[in-house]
Parts: structure tokens; C-alpha cells; sequence
């Protein structure tokens, strides 16, 4: 019973007490003590952080690279409209020649039909 009675400041007996300091002591003997963890959490947090800042270099030259597309391609969508326009003109003319020449043929045609003897 003297036993029970004995408790220290905390509350546990002498039992409790070396059963807790046993149990939590193999934990830490297996595991890094605490200024290793610090130094292998604020590298992690070190790499993390050179890591994103490549990230966000990258992401910027790709969004640069994509301006100077975009403006590549606003370019050549003017470029081709002006063809578009010039070759319709043309068209537009080919198609006045076109007329020109079907009067052209049909007015020898007829002429043709006139002195020409017909075989019947």
C-alpha cells in the first residue's frame, strides 16, 4: 500500500512513471532528435521554395513566348486578309476577262455560222 500512496508531483506512481518514460523514450531513441528535424524540415522548405521560384521563372518566359505568338499571329491574320482582299480584285477581274472573251467567242461563232456554208 505505501506504494500506491507514493506519488510525486504529477499524480503517477513510480511504476507509472518509468513505464512512460519508457514507452516515450524508445519512441525518441528511434526517431531524429530535434535539431536535425529543423534542419531537414527548413531544407525541405528551402528546396520547396527554390523549386517554385524555377516554377514561376518558367511560367513566365512561357507566358512572354505566348504574347509574342499571339502577336505573330495577329500579324499574319493581317497579312492574310490583304491577300484575300488582293486576290479577290483579281478574281473580280478574271471574271471580267472571262465575259469579255465568251462575247468575244460567241460573236465569232455567229459570224462564223454566217459565211461559213452549211452541210445539209
Amino acid at each position: 500500500m505505501a506504494d500506491v500512496t507514493e506519488r510525486t508531483g504529477h499524480g503517477f506512481t513510480r511504476e507509472q512513471l518509468d513505464f512512460l518514460q519508457e514507452t516515450f523514450a524508445r519512441r525518441s531513441a528511434q526517431g531524429f532528435d530535434r535539431s536535425t528535424l529543423k534542419w531537414l524540415f527548413g531544407g525541405l522548405f528551402a528546396a520547396g521554395l527554390a523549386i517554385s521560384g524555377l516554377l514561376w521563372a518558367e511560367i513566365g518566359s512561357v507566358r512572354s513566348e505566348i504574347g509574342s505568338v499571339r502577336s505573330e499571329i495577329g500579324s499574319v491574320r493581317s497579312e492574310l486578309r490583304a491577300e484575300i482582299r488582293e486576290n479577290r480584285i483579281a478574281i473580280a477581274e478574271l471574271a471580267k476577262g472571262q465575259a469579255e472573251i465568251a462575247k468575244g467567242l460567241a460573236r465569232l461563232e455567229a459570224i462564223i455560222e454566217e459565211r461559213l456554208p452549211r452541210d445539209r
